[in-house]
């Protein structure tokens, strides 16, 4: 003979059941506040513990982004013009975790770009200062330094800084170098010069 279930049993688990469902876009709301409160604390200590470019920096960094729209870097150029702050000095997170680069360094996703005094002093033009901000235009994007330097060796003609324009400038050699280390699968073209797979230059047989 079946016992039928009690009635005040069969209440509580149709209130359990209406409470989870209420409750789970209650939660997820909840997380969401909670990670953005986290984002936004994160992002005021980075912006607090570092400085600000001055102005005079600010016309150089304008510039070089002003030549990348001309070259139709379209992308990138939104990126460093409405989503990125761009800094002089490091932030604690740098400080702690990262050895400076000597022209930049990009915290993402909270699209704080860092300038080093190399950025200003060791590239010799506008081109130069453009290519490094290109590069930091991918970090904006999320892509590692792999696809960075990838990116910008593969479009350096686009950009104007080639072997030809800039071969013997301090920063065409140190990004070069970094480039091949970064991004070895861009040398292994032994037809093309310097087994460069990007050049358009074959090697004279």
């Amino acid at each position: 003979m079946n016992t039928p279930e009690p009635v005040h049993s069969g209440i509580i688990s149709e209130q359990l059941a209406s409470y989870r469902k209420r409750s789970l876009p209650g939660l997820v709301a909840t997380s969401a506040l909670s990670a953005l409160i986290a984002f936004g604390v994160f992002y005021s200590s980075l912006i607090a513990t570092s400085q600000p470019i001055t102005a005079e920096q600010y016309s150089k960094v304008n510039d070089a982004i002003e030549l990348l729209e001309a070259k139709g870097f379209e992308r990138e150029v939104f990126l460093l013009r409405n989503t990125a702050q761009f800094r002089r000095s490091d932030n604690w997170f740098n400080s702690a975790m990262l050895n400076a680069d000597s022209y930049a360094a990009t915290n993402f996703p909270f699209q704080i770009i860092t300038l080093y005094p190399d950025f200003y002093s060791k590239t010799t033009d506008d081109v130069e200062r453009a290519m490094v901000l290109l590069h930091e235009a991918k970090h904006l994007e999320s892509k590692d330094e792999n696809a960075a330097y990838a990116f910008v060796w593969q479009n350096r003609e686009r950009l104007g800084w080639t072997q030809l324009s800039h071969g013997t400038t301090p920063t065409y050699v140190t990004i070069s170098e970094q480039t091949r280390e970064n991004a070895p699968e861009l040398f292994n073209c032994p037809d093309k010069v310097w087994n460069d797979c990007t050049e358009t230059l074959a090697v004279r047989r």
